[in-house]
């Protein structure tokens, strides 16, 4: 593999704008390709007219360089790879460690008030220094089934709880004299300490030193890569220019770089600590480098490893597991391209999808071929094709979101972090990170198709019969049958291949859609506000339900439908009703009206809407319509502007792209020389929009067609198609918006609770303010590290319109909330001048 291609395929995404570029320098060395030729050939004319010349008049040309080597030598080497790649790496590897240093303090805090807890201490001296308890003494009523009951439903964030803004204790009238410091409002999912087992603190313990773990790879991949790239594209220069600057490019990188001399110590160490595992040591030559070798990030790296492996080992078999897992979380043992395709599933998982989607799909056609040529007053068009229907556009949703995870990972759009929270390689090699065979769409793709075969079976026949009994009933039976599958003991020689893998996607459903349905109750994550939107698109599924147990209950056939149910109106209410509980409880959470307020309004709207709608459809009068018209009119504007300017980031006044935003990934890479995308490629943003305005008008067919379309099953489950279609779109490009945020702000790691306060704040002040409360009015695009996280205020005087301006691009990453990495960590803090000497010596 060359290794440009080995660069793009292991640079983590959210830092691919702080790695050298590699392709440009490949493409600037190109470009003076003829000026260098020109050069070669003047020098080999100048030795021809020499004649034959000693060996030491040759040895004199090679030593000497010309004006234009030399000229390429400022231009190239000094200017450009020293100048500005190595300036910019260097900085950003200098911030990747001070966030890794303050990382490193707050963990070393945590594990030395859990050794004391350890170490049995009165329970009264830790509560003197964490200045709360935390963890309570177990108790007879922590045994309880109501505790077990509050703990479980604790480990699957399914507790219930106020909102930031509301205080319990101070609603009873109780007043604490002494206690946890008020959180700051925003952003935090445990506003207040929680009683804490201590296999959960442990928990919680493993967990943060591993996702600190994985971001000291990250970072150690990251100088790596660095590294190897500057070696190879001054030793390319000098291969095209016929130079031998690679020795002092490399003298003087090691002299002034801390990048270089890191990689360098880390080399030195690795190389002692081989020689010290070995049975049979070899005396190994002392130099002054490998004494004054001095990596931090090996340090940290060995430390958090003897925490996991030692400190949180309970006995010897943990231990080795815990050691095991660590080894293989290592960059360093990461598989290589032979082992990745010898245990490859993926195929076998496509080939199986692909056939089972096929003879479903195929079933699928055959209904709504038999649904759209049935009579208006056939029970296939009455309610078959309605009922059948809406699951059938469930089922487009789902294949559409594979579709949509396969496009963000051709264009190297994050999507695991930023749905699921994981890190970048966790899953997969270094080298193939973005391979397909890594990815879990083959096996997601596989499931779905399993789901689909029965259930296409079942609607096939039942639409063949004209009945709905027992196939409807049976279908939901089957699916339950198949998503518990795992959990069944006695199933153990029936189980179905790979589906023991889906475990973590079974909870992560089940967990979101009960956080939906009580919307309101818990703070807003982002699979509650992202299966919300989904949800919002499938009304006509959620209509469907309202007429199914009509249709089994003793309520006429013919005041089942649309124009006579008042419950199919109330249930299509009910998607966008979630949305405005879940804005209003950010509102509570985090004290901002923009945009949490605003986007309740929206969301009131589309709940007027459909009312409006149902209220039009049961009676056919003017005054009813022209209420419609109103109010899908508002809802419509609204909530496409909504849409292109707040969620997915556009139309931005000041844009390298007209109409757009800066950074866009679906159109491909930018031109080396100038930065800019490809026309062609940006027109997918223009249809779009386009495409999003269209559909979200598509309710003027209510208004303006006679009653007998309108009313028509092939009408509404057009329609519900196309509106499934602009969610697909609009899933797309907000998590691609999502993602550009991450990419401005470096976020790659995820953020995990801790159980104790700590007095060590986790980013600096001008870090802090886009931590804590986004300071989104301040936010700008960071050109520098020490901007990486915006807040910093310039200091000059912003208007309005330049304020708003820089609000909205960046409004979208206050749909959910953060979980916050730290407990307490705006608890009176003050960063250590300690721990600032301490990164001083190491760098």
């Amino acid at each position: 593999m060359k290794f440009a291609e080995h660069l793009r395929e292991s640079a983590v995404p959210e830092w691919s704008d702080k790695y050298i570029d590699y392709k440009r320098g490949k493409k600037k060395l190109k470009s003076c390709t003829k000026s260098i030729l020109a050069s070669k050939v003047l020098i080999n004319n100048i030795s021809a007219i020499g004649g034959n010349s000693s060996d030491s008049q040759s040895a004199r040309w090679k030593n000497s360089y010309t004006h234009i080597q030399r000229h390429f030598i400022q231009e190239f080497v000094q200017d450009w790879v020293i100048g500005r790649e190595l300036e910019k790496c260097n900085d950003f590897y200098l911030w990747q460690l001070r966030q890794c240093m303050r990382r490193y303090a707050i963990l070393e805090e945590q594990i030395r008030i859990y050794e004391m807890q350890q170490s049995n201490q009165s329970y009264g001296a830790v509560q003197d220094y964490v200045q709360y308890p935390i963890v309570v003494p177990p108790t007879r009523t922590s045994h309880s089934l109501r505790a077990r009951a509050v703990r479980q439903l604790q480990q699957l964030d399914l507790m219930p709880s106020l909102p930031n803004c509301i205080n319990l204790k101070d609603l009873l009238g109780h007043r604490r004299e002494h206690g946890p410091p008020s959180v700051i409002h925003g952003e935090t999912f445990t506003p207040v300490p929680v009683k804490l087992t201590p296999s959960q603190i442990k928990q919680q313990l493993s967990d943060a030193l591993i996702e600190y773990y994985l971001l000291i790879q990250l970072v150690k991949n990251y100088r790596e890569l660095n590294v190897t790239g500057f070696r190879k594209i001054v030793k390319k220069f000098d291969k095209t220019c016929g130079t031998t600057e690679l020795p002092n490019f490399m003298e003087y990188a090691k002299a002034h770089s801390p990048m270089f001399q890191h990689a360098e110590a880390n080399v030195h160490l690795l190389t002692q600590q081989i020689q010290d595992s070995n049975l049979i040591k070899r005396p190994s030559i002392s130099t002054d480098a490998s004494k004054d070798a001095t990596d931090p990030l090996f340090t940290w790296e060995q430390q958090v490893t003897h925490w996991y492996t030692e400190v949180l080992s309970t006995n010897a078999k943990d231990r080795k597991h815990k050691t095991e897992k660590i080894r293989n979380l290592s960059l360093q043992y990461s598989l290589n391209e032979q082992k990745i395709h010898k245990f490859n599933t993926s195929i076998l998982q496509i080939f199986v999808a692909g056939s089972a989607s096929g003879a479903g799909l195929t079933l699928v056609a055959y209904t709504l071929y038999k649904g759209f040529l049935a009579p208006v007053s056939s029970k296939v068009h009455t309610y078959l094709l309605p009922l059948w229907g809406g699951w059938y556009m469930v089922y487009l949703m789902v294949y559409l979101l594979l579709l949509a995870c396969f496009i963000w990972h051709r264009t190297h759009v994050n999507y695991r972090f930023i749905m699921f929270g994981e890190v970048h390689s966790r899953h997969g090699a270094v080298l193939f990170n973005n391979d397909f065979s890594t990815t879990n769409i083959p096996l997601l793709l596989y499931c779905a198709s399993v789901f689909l075969l029965p259930f296409s079976i079942l609607g096939a026949i039942s639409f063949h019969y004209e009945v709905l009994t027992p196939w409807a009933i049976a279908w939901p039976i089957c699916a339950a049958v198949l998503f518990l599958w795992p959990s069944i003991k006695a199933s153990h020689f029936l189980a179905l291949p790979y589906w023991d893998k889906l475990r973590q996607t079974r909870r992560w459903l089940i967990v979101t859609a009960i956080r939906l349905l009580c919307s309101g109750m818990f703070p807003v994550q982002f699979g509650d506000f992202f299966l919300g939107d989904i949800v919002n698109s499938l009304t006509y599924t959620m209509a469907d339900i309202a007429l199914f147990f009509c249709v089994y209950s003793d309520t006429p056939m013919s005041n089942c439908g649309s124009s006579h149910s008042k419950v199919m109106g109330i249930l299509s209410c009910i998607p966008s009703y979630w949305r405005m509980m879940q804005c209003f409880r950010r509102y509570a959470d985090s004290g901002d009206w923009f945009p949490h307020l605003l986007n309740g309004f929206k969301y009131g709207m589309g709940v007027a809407f459909n009312a409006s709608l149902c209220a039009y459809r049961l009676s056919h009068t003017d005054t009813r319509r022209g209420v419609f018209v109103a109010l899908a009119a508002i809802n419509g504007t609204v909530s496409a502007i909504w849409d292109i300017i707040m969620d997915w980031s556009l139309l931005q006044p000041n844009s390298h792209n007209w109409l757009l935003r800066d950074d866009l990934y679906l159109a491909g890479r930018r031109n080396w020389k100038n930065g800019s995308y490809s026309r062609r490629r940006k027109l997918v943003y223009y249809f779009a929009m386009i495409w999003d305005v269209m559909i979200r008008f598509e309710w003027i067919v209510y208004a303006v067609a006679p009653s007998t379309i309108q009313q028509n099953a092939i009408t509404s489950f057009a329609m519900a198609f196309f509106e499934v279609l602009r969610r697909f779109v609009w899933v797309i490009f907000r998590v691609e918006n999502e993602h550009v945020a991450n990419v401005h702000l470096f976020k790659v790691s995820g953020e995990i609770s801790l159980p104790y306060p700590t007095t060590i704040p986790l980013e600096s002040d001008t870090e802090e303010a886009i931590d804590e409360d986004y300071a989104l009015a301040d936010i700008d695009y960071p050109e520098e590290p020490t901007r990486a996280y915006p807040g910093a205020k310039s200091g000059r005087t912003t208007s309005f319109i330049d304020n708003v301006s820089k609000v909205i691009p960046w409004a979208h990453a206050r749909d959910f909330q953060r979980p916050r990495s730290y407990s307490a960590a705006d608890a009176n803090s003050h960063e250590s001048d300690e721990s600032e000497s301490e990164m001083e010596s190491m760098v």
